[in-house]
């Protein structure tokens, strides 16, 4: 009787219990980073709108069947949006594809139509299809063109936003790389990119003031830095002036040969509590390179272009960061300086060791092929990237690597751009718009180990489970025996 009385009664408190929590604002977000959570730089952002901007989302209904998923996921992801914003977002989801007028307005405002193939009836077929997004506040509109993922939708959400909010962005200087146009031959092309989302950049010689939020100084090693520029930083820095270094300790050419860094900025460094080593930093935790040609790839994982993950996370700068690459990088060492604060951001792994000039008759050896193998007592970890800070709130940070956002030395999963992001949200905005842009996990690099550490894991999992079922199946045959 109680067995008749008890299922029917569970089953009962479930769906009222189940009906009862819809309507409550209860949301779990399992996923990695996060990805369907508004950070709270976005909640910040949206509160301090003077008035709504409105959010229109076209997307066709005869979108590719593999699209779908993507279309639910944006559509999930814009109705939190819009929960979160309190009334400062209105969300307006159209469908040219059945609505003449918004197609209309799609092509008015320029919103382009994206063309995608798909098997129909064992013919392949072509979609022409809008999944892009219009942003409009007060008289000021922006366009994302093509919703690609759901990841890094709210960082092209909130930085378009907040680019129509600001009278004026803040102004960045780039100093020792030209700029250039045409994206193929553009070595900054995909940092312009995410940074002109929420920056002015100027690309300047040496006329540089107060106007600028922040400096990039770049090692090209072609450049040598003049006593009259340097004195210009040393003033900006010692007025509260905020820049970032790219440089090396010692440059390296395309057919793998050393130099002396050209750039002039080692007394500088150093009279402000950073001394940048001659070196050059290797690590068994290394990029694939491909040493190879237009028709044959010889893919080597290569010590010089080292890989990390040991950051100082007390710092806001590494907001969903996961990864770095430094391709040909030198070690740093922080000097005490009065009125200055020294702080360390990013360290090479444990296995790590350098080469320096002094310390082998050959000099540098950089082939993949001819690194010789290190001891252990060559081991050790290296300061790559650090921060001083002075009684003005002036702020440096040094990357020990002058190629580090450069097009053609983007590590594949590293987050490189991302972290020059933050750092200049924190510079220059007050870090509005820090750890937004890629809310997504999609690499999660594995700890550092030793050998000895690898091979236990490695034997661990080779003799533990067999061994487990061993046993257990000697106590079964034991069991039956007693028996």
């Amino acid at each position: 009787m109680i067995k008749k009385i008890f299922i029917p009664t569970v089953l009962i408190l479930f769906f009222v219990f189940n009906w009862l929590f819809s309507f409550l604002p209860l949301k779990l977000d399992f996923s990695a980073g996060k990805v369907y959570t508004v950070s709270s730089s976005t909640k910040k952002i949206l509160k301090n709108l003077d008035k709504p901007v409105e959010i229109k989302f076209f997307v066709s209904s005869d979108l590719p069947s593999r699209l779908q998923p993507l279309k639910r996921d944006i559509l999930d992801f814009l109705n939190e949006y819009q929960r979160v914003a309190n009334g400062k977002v209105n969300l307006v989801v159209l469908d040219p594809a059945k609505d003449n007028k918004a197609k209309e307005e799609a092509q008015k405002e320029g919103l382009p139509q994206l063309q995608f193939s798909q098997l129909e009836q064992n013919k392949y077929a072509l979609a022409n299809v809008y999944l892009g997004v219009i942003l409009s506040y007060k008289d000021k509109k922006e366009i994302i063109p093509q919703v690609a993922d759901v990841e890094s939708l709210e960082y092209n959400l909130t930085a378009n936003i907040y680019k129509l909010s600001k009278k004026e962005l803040p102004k960045i200087a780039v100093f020792g790389q030209e700029q250039v146009f045409f994206e193929q031959n553009d070595p900054l092309f995909s940092f312009k990119r995410v940074a002109e989302q929420q920056f002015n950049l100027e690309f300047i010689d040496d006329k540089f003031d107060k106007s600028f939020a922040a400096l990039l100084i770049f090692d090209n090693n072609k450049k040598s830095y003049s006593q009259e520029e340097i004195d210009k930083i040393q003033k900006y820095f010692d007025e509260g002036g905020k820049m970032i270094f790219f440089v090396d300790g010692v440059w390296v050419t395309e057919s793998l040969l050393t130099q002396s860094a050209n750039h002039n900025l080692f007394s500088f460094l150093e009279k402000n509590g950073i001394r940048l080593n001659k070196n050059l930093i290797l690590s068994t935790s290394a990029e694939l390179v491909n040493f190879g040609n237009q028709t044959v790839q010889f893919l080597i994982a290569y010590p010089f272009w080292l890989k990390t993950n040991v950051f100082n996370n007390n710092q806001p700068f590494f907001s969903n960061i996961n990864q770095l690459t430094f391709p040909w990088v030198s070690s740093i060492d922080l000097i005490d300086q009065k009125g200055l604060t020294e702080t360390p951001l990013v360290w090479s792994i444990k296995r790590s060791w350098q080469q320096r000039e002094a310390t082998g008759s050959a000099g540098f050896s950089l082939d993949p092929q001819s690194i010789l193998e290190p001891s252990d007592k060559d081991f050790k970890q290296f300061v790559l990237a650090a921060k001083i800070t002075n009684n003005k709130k002036g702020e440096i940070v040094v990357i020990a690597s002058s190629r580090f956002i450069l097009e053609k030395f983007l590590g594949k999963g590293a987050d490189n751009i991302d972290f020059v992001i933050n750092i200049l949200n924190e510079l220059a905005s007050g870090g509005m718009l820090t750890g937004i842009r890629q809310r997504a996990v999609t690499f999660y690099p594995l700890p550092d180990l030793s050998e000895g550490q690898k091979d236990l894991f490695k034997y661990a999992n080779i003799f533990l489970f067999p061994s487990l079922l061993g046993i257990f199946a000697i106590v079964k045959l034991l069991k039956k025996t007693v028996i």
